[in-house]
């Protein structure tokens, strides 16, 4: 039976600070509203998602006061600039009482709060984490993703999982740099700004995608059902998530809910071709619902 490609998660980590220029990152433009206040993040959220309860509307990167005080007595000890970028990073990972002890967790993904409840977290957790006590220091302060142009894969029982990365960038006039917290980044990645709420669907499509690779990988249709929820949500959140649709569409596949996961391929497709997980995913769909399991057996004479 063909293998899926799943898309969602980091999976390595190490945490560390890139100085200097952005490199291949662009800054954001003028005007553009990649930074939401909570109001106006509630507000758009409901938008999108009109049934969404009072507890999913929260931003992720929400922290205690209490947290914030700390690491504000913490960073603002170091001098101006790029080593105040590093004191923050160094207070993510110091082991308490000197810092809040985070450890990477390629397979929990969380908000700001619960992440800090587990101590542990993959990349877009701990960018929830770093965003959030960044902006409580009035940093101008990014998430961003980071696409490698040779992807990474890692093997489950079920499926092929690419894996995405996240890293959060600062661009002020004194400070222009990467926290990247896998160690990966270089020329070799192309970096770019995302605003809160798509930031937003990135978190929900990986929860979504761990329950489907947790343990050794077997599923059950109870499984992607659950699964199924949390990638459709991630697509209504941000409609041009192209792995989110992906995603969609395979759990729409394991489901056999063929008619719907067709639809969702070809809207990853439009969305996000850089790696034809979508196109490879769709040819085994379409093999398997005209009632062959590979490519090979269909093609056997009869």
């Amino acid at each position: 039976m063909g293998r899926t490609v799943s898309s969602f998660g980091c999976i390595v980590i190490v945490v560390v600070i890139l100085a200097g220029s952005v490199g291949c990152a662009s800054a954001p433009r003028k005007g553009s509203s990649l930074i939401y206040d909570s109001e106006s993040f509630r507000a758009e959220l409901r938008r999108r998602v009109p049934e969404l309860s009072d507890r999913m509307l929260k931003m992720p990167f929400e922290i205690s006061a209490k947290t914030q005080a700390l690491a504000k007595k913490r960073v603002l000890a170091a001098p101006r600039g790029p080593a105040r970028v590093r004191a923050l990073v160094d207070f993510l990972s110091n082991p308490k009482p000197r810092g809040l002890g985070l450890q990477y967790d390629w397979a929990t993904s969380s908000i700001a709060e619960r992440t800090l409840e587990l101590g542990r977290g993959d990349c877009v957790a701990l960018a929830t984490v770093m965003i959030g006590l960044g902006r409580g220091l009035g940093w101008p302060i990014y998430f961003a993703e980071a696409r490698s142009r040779r992807p990474e894969t890692h093997e489950f029982a079920e499926i092929t999982v690419l894996s995405d990365h996240m890293v959060v960038i600062i661009v002020a006039r004194t400070v222009r740099m990467v926290v990247d917290f896998l160690g990966l980044v270089d020329d070799g990645y192309d970096i770019r700004p995302i605003d809160d709420l798509t930031a937003y669907a990135h978190l929900i499509n990986n929860v979504a995608g761990h329950q489907v690779i947790r343990g050794d990988g077997r599923t059950t249709p109870e499984t992607w059902s659950a699964a199924l929820d949390g990638f459709r949500l991630a697509t209504r959140i941000q409609p041009e998530l192209g792995r989110a649709w992906n995603n969609l569409g395979i759990a729409y596949t394991r489901l056999g809910r063929f008619d719907e996961a067709r639809a969702a391929y070809h809207r990853a497709v439009e969305l996000d071709t850089a790696f034809g997980s979508p196109e490879r995913n769709l040819t085994i769909m379409e093999t398997r619902a005209a009632g062959a399991t590979t490519l090979t057996e269909r093609k056997l004479p009869r």
